[in-house]
């Protein structure tokens, strides 16, 4: 009857009607009831009918499957829990489920099949599951189990639990050599299964939490056999079933993270005894897991400018790291780095602050990123208290960055204090004090003044954070106050004195002068209870300014802020009372009155002691005055510079060049003044004389700004102002930085709309001024500026546009120098970053601009000279960094946007070339012939006209036709050859034509032209002869100017022509730069005027300039013979723009840095030696000396030239100086002619040099001789310790390499094949170098490694190693892992037998928490710091450390060399434990992130790692149908870590599934559980 009701309904009723049939409820039944009214007797045909309907609806197709089925499950999820028809309706769903299955295996490879994938026709399933109904639930877990068993048995055929493991057996099985993709129950299905089973048993437990008594309750025992029934599910999605192991559908790693809920249900105490246990347990093997997965110790500092950029994103921060950092103790997250920790690095390395906040920004980017992974793994019911998220809105984020900021700088400002305190005497008192004295002997000066830069710069860095709300000054206050009294501690306000410093009050006194904080907090303070009034006077120390080393700039801070803010101090007679601390400071009250009196009288008298600052006492006088007159000293300075008395001064240019004649403020007193006076002088010098258009802007009697007649430029003292208070407050005065960079993009635009001719005068001489001021002074600052790879879009325009000749050779001198500053892949991104539009003006918190690469249409470079010079520093940015950090960025594209021609380079150029580089030009067309001597003469025939430029009787016309020849710009390079022919013949030229042909030639393509003649004499000086051909090269460099020394040089050596055995172009080249007359007489000159490589200090270098110029004066429109012989000069020269630092000698500098890279190239050891020796006084103009030998070492280490003492003595002692740098006393005996032996002392005090600064240990002051911080090459300690080791280490490799370098010069490779078996050789040379052995050595004994940095000296090897070639220790290194992996005996134990892990057994009594014990190996995966405090040191454990240092901070080629050592230890076949293979796995864990972007080498890797584990599997005898180990363990959660979060893809998969058939049954189900996903 039932039957056929239900068919009748097929027909009668819409689909899924039927299911109100389900809700008919069993009448009660008592002893005394009769017969049931309505009873469904007949179970089995009440499923046939129900099955048979429900799959006639799916088949209909009139409603999807998934659709119908979820109608289904939700009438059967309907019944009552009690009810009769429940059993009927599971057994009914089970053999819809059967037929379904049955369906999708019949369609497996039919594509296009309705009605969805079974996975989502399974997961309906889980909407069976009810809090509150245990049979409804253990029904529902035990369907799901049967469902389950199903599909494996029809997927894998055989190996459901329970059966034999078969792997080629049944209706669906998988092969391991092709993997089909075909699976039923994907591993997200079961996941999600897994998980909402999970947490609603969990929150089944959280209303069952207590038993009612002891015995347990009913409720009890439900929820018990609900948590069996669903243990025993988990079983059956891992392959177990009692003591039968089968296929697993999902692994023990995916199960362990599905089961952990999370530390906010962990911590708050839900889960039963139960459910902990099996928690405790996943979060265990969660645990171990991490231990692998992260580095033993990853406190990597972050290094300003030496650091990769992918070493801001850390290990510890990506997301994927994230889900099992958190299962670490506290010990072993504490090996990682924070945020807190690079903020704190970049400061104390003064790294610009719009690095500083990229780094925020990317750690709050990739902290949201990780803890929205953890926040989506972990479940958090509603119940829990606190677990209600909160987003985070804009207030919340400054105040994060805040906090960041602030913590930083309390720690620098606490180092710093407690440094200097170490220094000074503050305990001895000073005798006979003359406080009344108005002498200079009253300004109390201490001894070591040098420390005082360290609270100036920390000064300079405070005083921008709180000008640009970064940090707000309250929080500063309070911060610095607990510095002196700590929160919760019971030192009260006469507690301990050695904790106060005036230092700190100083410190906020700085803020005073900030005009939102003295009108703001510091105004209402003062108005009402004035606590941080009372504050500042808890933290005076009274004992500092009677001491020994007492500093009145320092120590008058109380003093002087009572005096700045005076007139707000509401009744000042009573405030004695009120703050009885202020007797300790009165008095010294009379001092700054005196100071104030004493400067306000010099002021008057216009006395310029006082303010030119000429002794340290003076300058510390008006130091003292600008902490308490707010603006005084500012402006008095300005008036001391740009004087209000007319005295018109004439610059160098000639008579339209005159400035304002003012006074010359000393750099100690620049250093010196508060910070706010530094900000505030350089506005007024900004404001009035470098901002307007309109030319230097004056003052007088109140009127507005103006112009003043007769003058039009600035004066030079005022230029040396500006260029000094950027480099001692950088931080402060960025932002005007950066607006006269806007200014300069602006008119490098205006250029591409009409040129120099759009441009006024004063703009012209304000652009002259400026690219002087950078180029010459302003440099190092572009070195470290964070914008500094995107400057050379400033210029582009310019470059090509710009017709003005003088402005022109300073721009061309410029972008020379700017382009070699450059030392990261940033330059690369952007000459293929047309998005490009200025740096951004906002000070704070900057956004960052995606990058989108893209070929630029027009060539960058139109002078050949610019482009040469830029492909070589792209040839070293990509040897020294890689390309690691710019995926996507195309090396072709950046190459062939350089220049308008291909490059063409000789073998000598080409051999060292990193192999991108090389492998691109060598593609390049080869050199064009040079012109021959016949075709000029046959041309000079052919075009009579040409006699006009020898013969001034020349037929009328003449001229105008050469003018329109040589327009056309296929002519141009011949134009200079043919006047070489004439100029044989008869020497003096008629200078007018000449003139008039050369300035219709564009400046941009003088370089090229000139090379072309160059190469013309070239290749005439044999016939010729050297004497004939070096005056006539002299008259047409020196005498008429008609080519450009720099331009000859640059000709000569440019790389297009293989300078080995070129006897004619090396005669050239010593006479160019040796034997001329002229420019010997010039250098004569320039070394009898002794310019100072300290040109800060240099109070006589304008003198100088002058006296040189005067004596040899710049000429650019080839005009200079005709006004020596007084002739009228027609067309007249354009407008002269005013020198400063600029000579023929400042633009020679960047041509000889590029000429000494090809001299090396060219092998010829004399003229190498003698051009340096002779030429090296010019390094003293050089910006960075320093850096240009790191790099020339860098690429040129393995030249044979430089492998000869006197060659690298000449070498640094030319490029160096010596009284600048601080070098070991070995390197700084070698250089003076000594000897030089490297042993193990000077490696381990090397090492702990640099390991004191990656520690920001200050260091102590030093001998006079070195310059401040601030003005030297490299302001970074960090950075600047580095490239001074890196120097010495380099050095002394070249000196090793001199017994074979002989041999080797006669060998000149000039084929790819070549030059690839001399990088070989290199490499084996390399690896016996005893100085990287002795340091490995050193590095890997912990006892050399003083505490409590042991790993600071580990990572310091780390980052010397990738800062080094990478073949002398960084590819060493890392091959020592075979070493490792093979000889160290802990490695070759194999780890404790364990039985694959069963959720039913782990739930029974006698198993129930038993703990699990570690391993005899886990020393080697711990914490390096936690293995030191614990006397657990061991070999393996040090080198991962060491490895990883070497990873983080390496690129792509580390992770080459790594990949060859583990696949050469796979083919070596002696691994032979499990131990072994888990190490492996280590030393590749905490690079997965990195190894993704490398497909190619990921996959690799993994196959290896496979192989690996079928090597070792043979030797461990436990290993059988149902024992594992805990290394093999875990090193199959690091395959399920791998799959899980940085999948590679099928099609790698498929390439590693090979490996995989070769291991074990059991283990190859596991693996391909992982693969089959």
């Amino acid at each position: 009857v039932i039957q056929s009701s239900y068919q009748d309904l097929e027909y009668l009723v819409p689909c899924g009607s039927f299911l109100g049939l389900f809700d008919e409820r069993p009448i009660k039944r008592t002893r005394t009831d009769g017969p049931r009214v309505f009873e469904f007797d007949d179970s089995e045909s009440t499923c046939n009918s129900i099955r048979h309907l429900t799959l006639t609806a799916i088949s209909s197709g009139t409603m999807p499957a998934v659709d119908v089925l979820r109608v289904v499950v939700d009438a059967v999820r309907n019944i009552h829990d009690a009810s009769a028809v429940l059993d009927i309706g599971f057994r009914s769903l089970f053999e819809i489920y059967q037929k379904r299955l049955s369906f999708h295996c019949a369609n497996r490879y039919t594509t296009g099949v309705v009605g969805g994938t079974f996975g989502e026709e399974y997961l309906i399933l889980t909407k069976l599951f009810e809090l509150h109904r245990p049979r409804t639930w253990v029904a529902a877990v035990r369907l799901v189990s049967m469902v389950t068993k199903s599909a494996i048995g029809i997927m894998y055929g055989g190996t459901t639990p329970g059966e034999a493991p078969s792997l080629s057996t049944g209706t669906h099985a998988a092969s391991l050599s092709e993997i089909s993709g075909i699976n039923f129950l994907p591993e997200a299905v079961c996941r999600e299964t897994i998980r909402v089973v999970w947490r609603l048993l969990l929150d089944s437990a959280a209303t069952e939490r207590q038993p009612a008594s002891v015995l347990g309750s009913a409720r009890r025992t439900r929820w018990q056999i609900r948590f069996d029934a669903t243990l025993e599910l988990f079983d059956c999605f891992v392959g177990r079933s009692g003591q039968c192991l089968g296929r697993p559908l999902v692994s023990y790693y995916t199960v362990a993270r599905e089961l952990d809920p999370g530390a906010a249900v962990a911590e708050s105490g839900l889960l039963t005894d139960e459910m902990q246990a099996i928690v405790d347990l996943c979060f265990a093997r969660k645990r171990r897991l991490g231990r692998i997965l992260l580095p033993p110790d990853g406190s990597w500092p972050l290094i300003s400018h030496a650091s990769r950029a992918h070493t801001v994103k850390h290990v510890y921060d990506q997301p994927a790291y994230a889900l099992v950092r958190d299962s670490l103790t506290f010990e072993e997250t504490e090996r990682g780095p924070s945020a807190n920790k690079y903020v704190a690095d970049l400061l104390y390395q003064r790294a610009p602050t719009d690095e500083i906040f990229a780094a925020i920004r990317n750690h709050r980017i990739t902290k949201k990123k990780a803890m929205a992974a953890v926040a989506n793994d972990s479940y958090v019911p509603n119940r829990v208290p606190g677990s209600v998220a909160v987003e985070e809105s804009v207030d919340a984020e400054k105040h994060e960055v805040a906090q960041l900021l602030l913590e930083a700088m309390a720690q620098r400002i606490e180092q710093t204090v407690r440094y200097i305190q170490r220094q000074c005497d503050f305990e001895t008192l000073l005798n006979e004090r003359k406080l009344n004295d108005n002498s200079d002997a009253s300004m109390i000066v201490p001894r070591n003044i040098q420390y005082w830069e360290h609270m100036n710069e920390i000064a300079d860095q405070l005083y921008y954070f709180v000008l640009f709300d970064a940090i707000p000054y309250k929080a500063v206050h309070e911060r610095l106050y607990s510095l002196v009294f700590p929160k919760d501690s019971d030192i009260q306000a006469g507690g301990s004195m050695r904790r106060r410093d005036n230092s700190y009050i100083w410190l906020l006194l700085q803020l005073f002068h900030i005009e939102k904080v003295a009108a703001g907090p510091i105004r209402a303070d003062l108005a009402g209870d004035e606590d941080m009034l009372d504050q500042l006077m808890q933290m005076y120390n009274e004992q500092q300014i009677v001491s020994k080393d007492a500093f009145y700039v320092r120590d008058l801070a109380l003093q002087a802020a009572m005096s700045h803010q005076q007139e707000k101090i509401s009744d000042n007679q009573g405030v004695k009372f009120r703050h009885p601390r202020m007797a300790v400071a009165m008095p010294f009250a009379a001092v700054v009155f005196r100071l104030r009196q004493e400067f306000g009288r010099w002021f008057r008298e216009e006395r310029p002691e006082l303010l030119a600052g000429d002794t340290v006492c003076r300058a510390m006088k008006t130091a003292a005055v600008s902490q308490f007159r707010q603006y005084a000293v500012p402006n008095a300075l300005y008036t001391f510079l740009v004087p209000p008395r007319e005295a018109i001064g004439q610059l160098p240019s000639g008579p339209l060049t005159t400035y304002q004649q003012g006074g010359r403020i000393s750099t100690l007193l620049l250093d010196n003044i508060n910070v706010g006076g530094k900000h505030r002088l350089l506005q007024l010098v900004y404001k009035m004389m470098l901002a307007h258009e309109m030319g230097p802007q004056f003052q007088v009697d109140g009127r507005p700004p103006a112009a003043r007649d007769g003058i039009t430029c600035v004066s030079p003292h005022v230029v040396d102002t500006v260029y000094r208070l950027l480099y001692n407050a950088p931080y402060s005065n960025e932002l005007m930085m950066k607006e006269v960079l806007e200014k300069l993009r602006r008119c490098d635009e205006a250029m591409v709309r009409g040129g120099v001719a759009r441009l006024a005068a004063p703009t012209l001489r304000w652009l002259y001024t400026v690219y002087q001021l950078m180029n010459c002074r302003l440099l190092r600052f572009f070195k470290y500026y964070a914008h500094a790879s995107h400057l050379v879009h400033h210029l582009r325009h310019s470059l090509v546009h710009v017709t003005h000749r003088q402005l022109y050779g300073s721009l061309e001198c410029f972008a020379l120098c700017l382009v070699n500053l450059q030392h990261d892949v940033g330059f690369l991104q952007a000459l293929l970053d047309p998005g490009y539009h200025g740096v951004s003006l906002e000070p704070v918190r900057p956004e960052a601009r995606p990058v989108r690469y893209s070929k630029p249409a027009v060539a960058w470079f139109a002078c050949a000279m610019l482009a040469r010079n830029a492909a070589v520093v792209i040839a070293r940015i990509v040897a020294m960094r890689g390309l690691g950090d710019a995926p996507g960025l195309v090396l072709e594209d950046c190459l062939a946007s350089l220049p308008l021609q291909p490059l063409p380079w000789a073998p000598a150029v080409l051999r060292f070339l990193p192999r991108p580089v090389r492998a691109y030009y060598a593609r390049a067309s080869s050199a064009e012939p040079v012109v021959a001597a016949a075709d000029v003469r046959r041309l000079i025939d052919a075009r009579p006209e040409h006699r006009a430029l020898v013969d001034a009787g020349a037929a009328p016309g003449s001229e105008a036709a050469l003018v329109a020849l040589y327009a056309d710009a296929r002519h141009r390079p011949l134009f200079l050859l043919t006047l070489w022919e004439l100029l044989l013949e008869s020497p003096r030229p008629v200078i007018p034509v000449v003139r008039r042909v050369l300035l219709a030639f564009p400046p941009s393509q003088m370089s090229a032209c000139t090379a072309a003649l160059v190469d013309y004499i070239a290749a005439a000086v044999d016939d010729v002869g050297l004497g004939t051909v070096g005056p006539l090269l002299d008259s047409l460099m020196f005498t008429f100017r008609f080519v450009q020394h720099e331009h000859v040089v640059f000709g000569l050596v440019r790389g297009v022509h293989d300078l080995r055995g070129d006897t004619a172009r090396l005669a050239l080249v010593r006479h160019v730069l040796l034997g001329s007359v002229e420019f010997v007489a010039r250098l004569a000159e320039w070394q009898r005027l002794d310019f100072q490589g300290r040109y800060w200090a240099d109070v006589d270098h304008w003198r100088k300039q002058e006296a040189y110029l005067a004596r040899f004066p710049e000429y650019f429109e080839y005009e200079a013979q005709l006004v020596k012989d007084g002739v009228a000069v027609d067309p007249p020269p354009a407008l002269p723009l005013p020198i400063y630092y600029e000579t023929a000698m400042v633009r020679l500098l960047p041509v000889l840095e590029f000429a000494l890279g090809r001299l090396i190239e060219a092998e010829d050891r004399s003229l190498l030696c003698d051009v340096l020796d002779r030429l090296g006084i010019l390094y003293r103009l050089h910006q960075v000396p320093l850096t240009t030998l790191m790099n020339t070492l860098f690429v040129f280490f393995d030249a044979p030239a430089l492998h000869d003492p006197t060659v690298m003595r000449s070498l640094a002692l030319s490029l160096l100086d010596m009284t600048q740098q601080s070098f070991t006393p070995e390197f700084t005996r070698f250089v003076a002619g000594g000897d030089w032996s490297v042993d193990a002392g000077y490696v381990c005090r090397m090492l702990a040099r640099i390991s004191r600064a990656i520690a920001r240990h200050l260091r102590r002051p030093e001998k006079d001789a070195l310059p401040e911080s601030h003005y030297r090459e490299i302001p970074n300690p960090i950075l600047l310790v580095l490239t001074e080791c890196v120097v010495e280490l380099l050095t002394w490799w070249c000196l090793h390499q001199a017994p074979a370098s002989e041999a080797r010069l006669l060998a000149r490779p000039e084929s790819e094949a070549e030059f690839r078996a001399e990088e070989a050789a290199r490499t084996k040379r390399a690896a016996a170098w005893p100085v990287a052995r002795l340091w490995l050595d050193i590095a890997m004994d912990p006892a050399a490694h003083p505490p409590p940095s042991g790993a600071t000296y580990i990572h310091s090897t780390g980052l010397l190693a990738n800062v080094l070639p990478d073949e002398l220790m960084a590819f060493p290194f890392v091959q020592h892992l075979t070493n490792i992996v093979l000889e160290e005996p802990v490695l070759k134990t194999i780890s404790r037998p364990k039985r694959y892990f069963s959720f039913v057994e782990f739930a029974l009594p006698a198993t129930f928490a038993q703990p699990s014990p570690l391993f005899a190996a886990t020393a080697v995966f711990n914490s390096y710091e936690q293995n030191r405090a614990r006397h657990m040191v061991n070999r393996p454990n040090t080198y991962l450390t060491l490895l990883h240092s070497i990873l983080h901070y390496g690129g792509i080629g580390t992770f080459n060399t790594l990949a060859e050592v583990i696949r050469g230890l796979v083919a070596s076949g002696q691994l032979c434990s499990d131990i072994q293979l888990l190490y492996l796995c280590a030393t590749v864990g905490p690079i997965l992130y990195r190894l993704k972007d490398h497909e190619l080498l990921y996959v690799q890797i993994l196959g290896d790692l496979v192989s690996a584990m079928a090597q070792v599997c043979p030797h461990i005898e436990s290993l059988d149908i149902d024992t594992s180990t805990d290394a093999v363990e875990q090193v199959m959660d690091f395959f399920c870590f791998v799959k899980d979060q940085f999948d590679p893809g099928r099609s790698a998969w498929r390439s590693i599934a090979p490996h995989i058939a070769a291991l074990p049954s059991l283990l190859r189900y596991q693996l391909q559980s992982i693969v089959d996903q």
